[in-house]
């Protein structure tokens, strides 16, 4: 492969590869914070709470599990939904073993057995409907706290983002046919500028920056779309920036095309002899 198609093509898949992740990480960052923001809203409403019902043990075991609390959601790190596209779901411990904060706080108060069996048998029940879980309700009275208030604590978790996926949009007949005529001249164009043709290097080479800000442009709109309309957006803009990057090399770097110096003998208007020196680009 010559020079100038590989850069186009890295250029390209590195556009995609970027426009792909950038939602994904845009969500994963506002997940994060949602979480955050409601654990610290409910261990504050926690710690505010009367306790005056509870013995001096529960008392204790209560603050140190609100302490527990608070380093969790700090440190910030959370389960992940990964099975329930659309879908706010609770997950005691995701796939990769990471522990939601009612089974964290329960994990660390001599609870590993009764988080394990319930990730085992329940992994995304709600607090509220494992009422009659006589294990979990002891727990609970042992360490101070309520149903409802473990209840309050489990969070849910977003597979796609800001309580929900943004169902398909079809593809008109539209945007198809501006993607196929999109596509169409940005492979043309960068045909031109990666083999040699009779057309002049400014030409192809504005050909190819304006076809592929086109295909930029046609593409970019599609990246927080879904299924299929999301992908031809990626394409578009990836084959674009292909194009555009690859006339902006060939209009930047102009082929060193050799010199050739030649000399020869030339007779000047009064006759006499001398030498010629001329410079060929």
């Amino acid at each position: 492969m010559s020079r100038l198609p590989f850069l186009a093509a890295v250029l390209g898949c590195a556009l995609v590869a970027a426009a792909s992740y950038g939602p994904r990480a845009d969500f994963a960052a506002a997940e994060q914070a949602r979480i955050r923001a409601h654990l610290d809203s409910v261990e504050r409403e926690l710690r505010v709470r009367d306790v005056a019902t509870l013995t001096l043990s529960e008392r204790a075991a209560r603050l140190r599990n609100l302490d527990v609390l608070h380093g969790y959601w700090v440190r910030g790190v959370f389960p992940q939904n990964t099975d329930f596209p659309g879908q706010r779901v609770p997950y005691f411990i995701d796939r990769f073993g990471t522990r939601c904060a009612m089974a964290y706080v329960i994990e660390q108060s001599d609870g590993g057995d009764l988080v394990t069996r319930v990730a085992a048998t329940h992994n995304n029940a709600r607090i509220l409907e494992l009422k009659h879980d006589p294990e979990l309700v002891a727990w609970l009275a042992d360490n101070g706290l309520t149903l409802a208030e473990a209840a309050r604590i489990q969070p849910s978790y977003d597979r796609c983002g800001f309580g929900y996926c943004p169902s398909p949009v079809p593809l008109s007949s539209g945007y198809k046919n501006a993607t196929a005529a999109s596509i169409g001249a940005d492979v043309v164009s960068v045909a031109l500028n990666a083999v040699h043709t009779g057309l002049s290097r400014p030409v192809s080479s504005a050909l190819g920056i304006v076809s592929g800000l086109a295909g930029i442009a046609i593409g970019a709109p599609n990246f927080d779309e879904s299924g299929s309309r999301r992908t031809l957006g990626f394409v578009n803009a990836g084959v674009g920036a292909a194009s555009a990057g690859l006339g902006v090399y060939r209009l930047a770097h102009r082929s060193r095309t050799q010199s050739r110096l030649s000399f020869g003998p030339w007779l000047d208007r009064r006759g006499g002899a001398g030498m010629s020196a001329q410079v060929r680009f």
